[in-house]
């Protein structure tokens, strides 16, 4: 038996929206230099009132998903919710950075770091650096040296450590009320000396399924069977080049085979190939519960699903995937995108630049997809996975 190495993409099948009702969520419009804010349809709920709102920096948080955004200006840092209700008066801050499904807002001033929670203090503005850790408590450092501030925001262990970790063995029975830490340090003779702290256990809100991505690289064991496989279909058709794991399953289903003349895909379940191409074919990632590869025909590439179903014409330069699900389209100098499993169509290449930003919850089954795109102009703005511009030039 034989280790070796599968690369493949894993769709992200609820990273994008794909749900038609109407939603509440309102994402940063920008009318020239003034910042308002609009539904993802583009339709302008909050009239253009400020400058220096973030396109970047903003989100939602449970159990409502209503908005966050901040505004920086005057030299001074502010946070508002989307009935610009004031959560955070301004302040002298250098920046803010709030993040997806968490009350934690990190604060830094003058190469230093603090933490709000529920825009309340919880870790003064005063650590070289703070971390999250397990049990929604917070390394924090000092001059190189690591202690542990709980969600109380208590100093739980001093700072005076190299280390600090979680005992796994001591946390395993998750029916106890008490969390186990492990610091670590050198002695003055160079050996490490383990202390051990307990914290009450904190019970943390669950989060959808979706919240923690899907591992894009695996390595897996490859057995006498499998080996025994790729050498038959090597002997009938050419030889095996990558393979296709069945996101579900976790099973390997195609396998890419390099032919006398072009590329194959080959169907374990149908037990012939199914797809051909004269140039090469990569698996791209999950269509509906359908497999996708990346065709190029004449120099060209397209996108073709499992079934032979064409799901982007062969009219690109490149398409790039990225995320597992998103795939950007060049054609020139220009950019677009097409995000798979979404119901919206693809976004044509007219843009200089695309950044993919993390999609925005609305509820706890749906996100909707927003990504941060650069005009020909050289203007920056956000764009909706439905092909929606967020901004007026």
């Amino acid at each position: 038996m034989k280790t070796f190495y599968l690369l493949f993409l894993l769709s992200v099948t609820a990273a994008f929206s794909q749900h038609a009702k109407k939603n509440e969520l309102l994402v940063p419009y920008r009318d020239g230099n003034l910042w308002g804010l609009c539904d993802t349809l583009g339709r302008v709920k909050v009239k253009p009132f400020t400058t220096g709102m973030s396109m970047v920096n903003f989100a939602t948080t449970p159990p409502d998903f209503k908005g966050r955004y901040v505004i920086q200006k005057n030299g001074k840092i502010s946070i508002i919710d989307q009935h610009k209700r004031v959560l955070l008066a301004e302040t002298n801050l250098d920046s803010v950075q709030m993040y997806l499904f968490s009350k934690v807002v990190v604060m830094y001033k003058n190469n230093k770091k603090g933490l709000l929670r529920d825009f309340k203090m919880l870790i003064p503005v005063q650590y070289d650096d703070v971390e999250f850790a397990e049990n929604e408590s917070f390394t924090v450092e000092k001059k190189g040296k690591k202690g542990l501030v709980n969600s109380k925001g208590k100093l739980i262990i001093p700072i005076a450590y190299t280390n600090i970790y979680e005992s796994w063995s001591q946390n395993s029975d998750e029916n106890s009320n008490k969390f186990y830490w492990i610091a670590k340090n050198e002695n003055s003779d160079g050996e490490e000396e383990e202390v051990t702290f307990t914290d009450n256990r904190v019970v943390g809100e669950e989060r959808p399924e979706w919240y923690n991505p899907p591992v894009v690289g695996m390595k897996i064991q490859v057995t006498e069977e499998e080996e025994n496989r790729q050498k038959r279909i090597g002997e009938k058709y050419g030889k095996v080049v990558s393979s296709s794991i069945n996101a579900n399953s976790g099973n390997i289903d195609m396998y890419i085979v390099k032919m006398s003349e072009g590329y194959g895909v080959y169907s374990i379940n149908q037990d012939k190939i199914i797809l051909k191409s004269d140039d090469n074919i990569e698996v791209c990632g999950s269509n509906n519960d359908y497999t996708t590869f990346l065709i190029k025909k004449n120099g060209q590439m397209g996108l073709v699903d499992e079934t032979g179903k064409v799901l982007l014409d062969y009219e690109y330069d490149t398409i790039e995937v990225a995320w597992g699900n998103v795939c950007i389209l060049k054609k020139g100098d220009k950019k677009g995108m097409f995000v798979l499993n979404s119901i919206y169509k693809p976004v044509k290449p007219k843009y200089k630049e695309i950044k993919i930003l993390d999609a925005i919850p609305v509820s706890d089954t749906w996100q909707f997809g927003v990504f941060e795109v650069t005009t020909v102009a050289g203007k920056k703005g956000l764009l909706g996975e439905n092909g929606v511009e967020y901004f007026k030039n």
